[in-house]
C-alpha cells in the first residue's frame, strides 16, 4: 500500500511543468518535465497562453504513463504552481488574452500610483503583484476588463481544465494584492479601481480540500481515472517550507533565479521590522518570518552567459572562478539586476561590480557575483540577529546548491554552518503533504519530513574569516550607499 502510486503533484511553472508521482511513504516514484517558453510583445513585457501550460501537462502526463507506474491507483492530484500571473476567464470559461506573467513590467506606474493610493506596505503590494496589471488593462484594454467573468491563477487554471471548478487558496489572494492581511479574506473594495466586480473572485478552500474531481474529458486526456480528487492546492510560496524542517534558529534560502529567505518562528514572540525590510508570512501551517530576493541565481546566469557567451561550459566557467581568490581580489558585486525587493524594495535600484582593476579577470568577476550573492544572504541574517530572532545555521535548497562550490561560498561570507536537506525538487514535497493530511493519516509536519534526505553538513572556513568580514563592510556599506542614492524616497538604512 506505501510502495504505489499515491498523490500525482504539479507544478505549473513560468517555463515548464513539472509533475511528480509520489507513494504514500513519500518516495518519489517518478516525474516528468515540459518546457515552454512566453511570448515578448514588446520590450519589458511578457505574456503567456494557458493552453501551453495544459498541453505541456498532458505531454508530462504521457511521460509519466511510459514510466511503467499503474497511475489508476492514485489516491489525489495536487497542484501549485507560478503566482501573480492572473487568468482571466469571460461568461464561456474561455481565457482572456493577454495573460500577464508576473516578470512583466508593463505596469510600474500603475504599482507606484496604488501604492501611494493604498499605501500597502510593498510585500503586499509591488510591480510583480497581480493588481496593478489588472490596472492597466483597465486603462489600456479596457474591453479584456470588460469581459472578464472570473480571475484564476496558474495553477487553479489547471485545475480548472481538469474539473470544470472554480476555486483558489488565500496565497494566490495575498500575491494578487487582493487579499485584506488582517481578516484574511478578498480586499474586494480593490476591485472599483480596476472596473471589476467582487463577484469575478473565486472561493477560497484549504490547500488540503478536495477543489473538484477529475471529468471525464480530462481524464481521457491525461490517461487517468475519472473522478480522481484534484486538491485547492497552494501556490509556489510553499516553496517557503519544503526545503528543510522547521526549526527555530534554522533560515532556510530557496536559491533559484530568485531566492526566498525564511525562518519559521516556533515560539509565541512577536517579531517584526518597523523599516518593512522583512515580514511576517502567515498563509501557510507555521509563522515564517522574512523577504525575497529579487536576482540571485539569475544574477550568476546572466555572468556567466554575458562573459562567457552563451554556448560556454558553465561548470568550467565556475570552476575557473574558484581558482581565484576569496574575496575576489577586492572586487564586489551588488545583484540588484531588476531592481530589489528584501530588504530595499525596489524597482529603481540598479546592481554592478565595484573595484574593478586592470588586473581583474572575467573569472574574479564570477567570482565576486557568487560571493555577493553570499552578502545579500548576510544582510538579511544581520536584520534577524538586529530583531532579536535567533540564527544558527541556513539550510540552502533549490537549483543553486547544484553550483559547485557555492554552498561553501554562503558558509563562508555568512560565517555560519550551511545545511541541505534536499535536492532540486522541493515545492511538490509540500504538495504530498498536504495530500497526506487530505487522506487523514498524518499532520503536515509529519508527511513533511518523510520527504527529506540525511543533512549534508557544510562548515565555515575560518581560514577565510577576517578577508569576508572585511569584504562584507564594504558590500554593506556600498549595497545601502546605493540605495540611498540611486533610489528616491528611500528611508536610510542602519548596518547593525
Amino acid at each position: 500500500m506505501n510502495k504505489g502510486p499515491f498523490v500525482l503533484a504539479v507544478d505549473v511553472g513560468t517555463s515548464a511543468v513539472k509533475t511528480v508521482v509520489y507513494s504514500r511513504s513519500g518516495r518519489s516514484l517518478a516525474a516528468s518535465v515540459e518546457r515552454y517558453g512566453y511570448i515578448s510583445p514588446a520590450p519589458g513585457q511578457a505574456e503567456a497562453e494557458p493552453e501551453t501550460w495544459w498541453d505541456a501537462f498532458v505531454c508530462a502526463a504521457s511521460s509519466l504513463h511510459k514510466s511503467g507506474l499503474n497511475l489508476s491507483e492514485l489516491s489525489f492530484i495536487a497542484v501549485t504552481g507560478q503566482m501573480h500571473t492572473a487568468v482571466l476567464l469571460d461568461k464561456h470559461g474561455s481565457v482572456i488574452p493577454p495573460t500577464i506573467l508576473w516578470l512583466d513590467r508593463r505596469a510600474a506606474a500603475e504599482t507606484t500610483e496604488l501604492q501611494e493610493r493604498l499605501k500597502l506596505p510593498p510585500y503586499q503590494l509591488n510591480s510583480t503583484y497581480t493588481l496593478p496589471r489588472l490596472l492597466w488593462l483597465h486603462r489600456y484594454q479596457p474591453e479584456v476588463i470588460e469581459q472578464t467573468r472570473h480571475i484564476l491563477w496558474p495553477k487553479d487554471y489547471l485545475r480548472y481544465r481538469m474539473t470544470g471548478e472554480i476555486i483558489t487558496d488565500r496565497t494566490e489572494a495575498g500575491g494578487a494584492a487582493l487579499l485584506d492581511w488582517e481578516t484574511l479574506d478578498w480586499a474586494e473594495d480593490r476591485l472599483d479601481i480596476v472596473g471589476l466586480s467582487p463577484s469575478v473572485l473565486p472561493p477560497f478552500g484549504k490547500p488540503e480540500e478536495t477543489g473538484g474531481k477529475l471529468s471525464t474529458e480530462a481524464a481521457e486526456e491525461l490517461g487517468l481515472v475519472a473522478g480522481l480528487p484534484v486538491l485547492v492546492g497552494v501556490g509556489d510560496v510553499l516553496a517557503l517550507i519544503t526545503a528543510a524542517p522547521p526549526e527555530q534558529g534554522r533560515v532556510t534560502c530557496s536559491l533559484g533565479s530568485s531566492s526566498m529567505v525564511f525562518c519559521p518562528i516556533i515560539d509565541d514572540k512577536k517579531y517584526s521590522d518597523p523599516q518593512g525590510r522583512i515580514y511576517e508570512y502567515p498563509l501557510l501551517p507555521y509563522r515564517l518570518l522574512g523577504g525575497v530576493s529579487s536576482t540571485t541565481g539569475a544574477s550568476l546566469k546572466w555572468a556567466v552567459e554575458t562573459l562567457f557567451g552563451k554556448e560556454a561550459s558553465y561548470d568550467k566557467v565556475i570552476e575557473d572562478a574558484l581558482k581565484t581568490p576569496p574575496g575576489a581580489d577586492e572586487l564586489l558585486f551588488l545583484p540588484f539586476l531588476s531592481g530589489e525587493r528584501s530588504p530595499f524594495w525596489s524597482d529603481t535600484l540598479s546592481g554592478g561590480f565595484y573595484g574593478l582593476r586592470l588586473s581583474h579577470t572575467r573569472s574574479h568577476m564570477v567570482r565576486a557575483v557568487l560571493e555577493g550573492v553570499g552578502f545579500s544572504l548576510r544582510f538579511l541574517l544581520d536584520i534577524y540577529r538586529e530583531l532579536g530572532v535567533p540564527v544558527k545555521e541556513v539550510a540552502l535548497a533549490g537549483g543553486g546548491i547544484e553550483t559547485k562550490g557555492w554552498p561553501q561560498i554562503f558558509a563562508n561570507t555568512c560565517q555560519i554552518p550551511v545545511t541541505i536537506f534536499t535536492g532540486l525538487e522541493t515545492v511538490t514535497h509540500g504538495l504530498y503533504a498536504y495530500a497526506c493530511l487530505a487522506n487523514g493519516d498524518s499532520s503536515f509536519p509529519e508527511a513533511l519530513s518523510r520527504t527529506f534526505q540525511e543533512p549534508t553538513q557544510i562548515t565555515p572556513r575560518t581560514r577565510w574569516k577576517n578577508q569576508y568580514e572585511k569584504s562584507y563592510v564594504q558590500y554593506s556599506d556600498l549595497a545601502t550607499f546605493a540605495n540611498q542614492v540611486l533610489t528616491q524616497d528611500a528611508e536610510p538604512i542602519t548596518r547593525s
